[in-house]
């Protein structure tokens, strides 16, 4: 009768060593590795996303609450370029608002141009797929997108946090990442006109290693892409979605 207690307390030690050896002692299942905190490159389906992740040398959850933005600043206005669209809504501007607020990003960033790949939120420290990518972007989104360029002949992954979401002024703006190819902001801003329909102005403020790149190549893409998600919008507000 004794050994019968003495049996569920050594199978306890016994469990107790097998998991203090397997998540200590074996560097490949350490926690810090573990599958929930690390990015996982198979859920990428954009080649070009998984490449500029690689670039970064970004791998755990850790590695990007550490990444750095290029925010664009006024007193450096002289070094970067400028690209301004301009877009009319015949839409209330709070109705406006809340369409753009509660878009998914799967949504906002899916068509001929760009693709959403996935995102990080610091404010939750995890990491959301496309497949799961539902719930509406918010500030300490993360966002890396593939972008198509010459109808695919060459795809490029490009990165960027939401850093802004301003009810009360009605702006959103996103900043690139340090260490992107291209420096600087884009802000949103949303504006009642006299008739009542809403004014949405994109500037977009930007610099690279490249004049060339600034001034030739970048308006001409950044113009495609821009269009192209504010037409993801605002043709579920013109068609009451």
């Amino acid at each position: 009768m004794v050994s019968n207690y003495k049996w569920p307390i050594m199978y306890r030690k016994i469990a107790f060593l097998l998991v203090l050896v397997l998540t200590v002692f074996i560097p490949g299942l350490t926690p810090a590795q573990s599958p929930e905190e690390a990015v996982d490159m198979n859920r990428i389906p954009q080649k070009a996303v998984r490449e500029l992740v690689r670039k970064e040398k970004i791998k755990t959850a850790t590695d990007f609450q550490h990444i750095a933005t290029a925010c664009y600043r006024v007193e450096d206005s002289v070094r970067y370029q400028t690209n301004l669209r301009t877009f009319v809504v015949k839409a209330r501007i709070g109705k406006v608002w809340e369409k753009y607020i509660n878009m998914t990003p799967k949504k906002a960033w899916s068509g001929s141009t760009v693709n959403f790949g996935f995102l990080f939120s610091r404010p939750k420290n995890k990491f959301i797929y496309a497949e799961n990518a539902n719930d509406p972007i918010r500030e300490g989104n993360i966002i890396y997108v593939n972008l198509r360029l010459f109808k695919g002949l060459k795809n490029l992954g490009v990165a960027f946090e939401i850093t802004r979401l301003d009810e009360a002024n009605k702006i959103i703006c996103f900043c690139y990442l340090k260490d992107g190819v291209s420096n600087g902001s884009q802000e949103i801003r949303f504006t009642e006109m006299a008739n009542g329909d809403t004014r949405i102005s994109h500037v977009t403020h930007y610099r690279s290693h490249s004049a060339f790149r600034d001034k030739e190549l970048y308006p001409l893409f950044h113009d495609k892409f821009v269009g192209e998600f504010h037409q993801n919008i605002l043709s579920q507000i013109e068609t009451g979605l």
